[in-house]
């Protein structure tokens, strides 16, 4: 009897132990593992990720740095290489500064992780000297393009300088055209030419035999003026004509109509107005 009154109590103390709690426990435990891989797991794929675009980047800055390599071969660079040069330096400093944003925030993550991830740290640490290294490397890049800028620039003003030269003597070519094809001429009766200060008589003997010439200090202004290359006819209108300049008289004819003169063709433009560029024509109306 005494033996079975000790078994009761025994039986009753393993009876009243909580399972349930060991087992909500465990449960929790196994939770916890299961979130702290997911974690990890989470956090590795992140800094992967992150890896993997800083060396997309990289590899994006090397082929941009290949092709300004490229267009920078010539001694003269055509202002489209120049563009595309700017453009990519510019691109290259845009992947240089979201690079060191990312490298950044990866060193902080791990720095303030509870994962020790040794080789995501030592792998960080290379980057970071490659960044180093396009930095030095942009640098220079940078240095070429002011010395490219410079050089353009002062092609630039030697072009500007070139141009303004050769307007400047394209002026003075036309100018003097102009002057070689300009001629001048005049027509009217002895006294409408007098009064013009054009003609005057001179020689002979107390009056007796003077002739009718130009005078040699004339008045320009009296003159039209024309361009040998377009003007062949010159308009007379008149019962005679007199030339009182000098040309020679296979270059020209005096053309009628009726018995007045009508006008005076040049046939040989060159060579009529070769001895003199004034034309006095005296007419008698």
């Amino acid at each position: 009897m005494k033996k079975y009154l000790l078994i009761i109590p025994i039986a009753l103390a393993f009876g009243c132990h909580d399972y349930k709690a060991d087992i909500d426990k465990l449960q929790k435990e196994k939770t916890d593992l299961v979130q702290a891989t997911n974690y990890k797991d989470s956090t590795l794929m992140t800094y992967i990720s992150q890896f993997n675009e800083i060396e997309t980047n990289i590899s994006a800055i090397e082929k941009k740095q290949a092709a300004i390599s490229e267009n920078s071969k010539t001694n003269e660079l055509k202002g489209t290489q120049i563009q595309r040069i700017n453009e990519n330096i510019r691109e290259i400093n845009d992947l240089m500064k979201e690079n060191k944003e990312k490298i950044a925030e990866l060193t902080k993550k791990l720095k303030n992780s509870s994962i020790k991830l040794g080789d995501f740290q030592k792998m960080v640490a290379s980057l970071n000297t490659q960044i180093a290294e396009k930095d030095k490397q942009l640098a220079d890049l940078n240095e070429k393009l002011a010395s490219l800028n410079t050089t353009v620039d002062k092609l630039n003003t030697d072009v500007v300088a070139l141009t303004t030269e050769s307007t400047e003597r394209q002026r003075v070519i036309e100018d003097q055209t102009s002057k070689l094809h300009t001629a001048y001429y005049t027509t009217g009766t002895y006294k409408e030419l007098q009064t013009k200060q054009v003609v005057s008589k001179e020689g002979g003997f107390l009056g007796l035999g003077r002739e009718k010439r130009v005078k040699p200090d004339f008045n320009p202004s009296a003159f039209n003026t024309i361009d040998i290359t377009k003007t062949s006819t010159i308009p007379i209108e008149a019962k005679d004509a007199e030339l009182l300049t000098n040309h020679p008289s296979d270059s020209y004819t005096i053309e009628h109509k009726g018995k007045e003169v009508s006008n005076i063709q040049i046939t040989d433009p060159e060579k009529f107005w070769k001895a003199s560029k004034y034309l006095v024509v005296v007419v008698d109306k």
